[in-house]
């Protein structure tokens, strides 16, 4: 039984199979000979096994998910890089001259720019908090449009019309009950 996966932690880029030799399991690479390749090695002319077939599609078919779920995650992480990413700095203002005389001597450079600092990753804050509000209120109407879905599936059940025809469809002809009795 052999797995394959990509990649290894010595860079190489590659190909790797997880092989189980009567319940010890170890990672080689791909290309070994292996005790089961050796005999399969031998010219023949018949078709290929059905088991090595199977194995084929198998494989093929995991590929493709892999695939498939490679796309999801790049999607996915795109995504979470849009969202987390920096927004860009606003300008800053031009320090104003204060009127006050008083004022004007108490605040020094220093903590000014700790100021801006501070209101700057305010901003950042409230974009990355509005971002996520939006995205909330997409997944609430994805919800409600999928909770809808379902109470419609649900609404157009038999049970919810009228009795009697739920009574005869339910019962066989001989055993119908006779209408406008009890």
């Amino acid at each position: 039984m052999a797995a394959t996966a990509r990649g290894g932690g010595d860079g190489s880029g590659g190909e790797w199979e997880i092989y189980n030799d009567d319940g010890f399991v170890y990672k080689r690479r791909r290309g070994l000979p292996s005790p089961d390749r050796e005999d399969a090695a031998t010219p023949s002319t018949a078709a290929p096994s059905p088991e090595s077939v199977l194995l084929r599609r198998r494989r093929q078919a995991l590929l493709r998910l892999r695939a498939k779920y490679i796309l999801e995650l790049s999607r996915w992480d795109s995504l979470s890089k849009d969202l987390l990413a920096p927004l860009p700095t606003p300008p800053a203002a031009p320090p104003r001259a204060p009127s006050d005389p008083v004022a004007a001597s108490a605040p020094d450079s220093s903590d000014l720019a700790v100021v801006d600092d501070l209101l700057a990753q305010a901003e950042v804050m409230e974009e990355l908090l509005n971002k996520l509000s939006e995205a909330c209120d997409e997944i609430n109407e994805l919800c409600d449009a999928h909770e809808a879905a379902l109470v419609d599936a649900v609404a157009v059940l038999p049970v919810w019309g009228d009795p009697q025809e739920l009574m005869n469809s339910l019962c066989s002809p001989p055993q119908q009950p006779v209408p406008g009795t009890n």
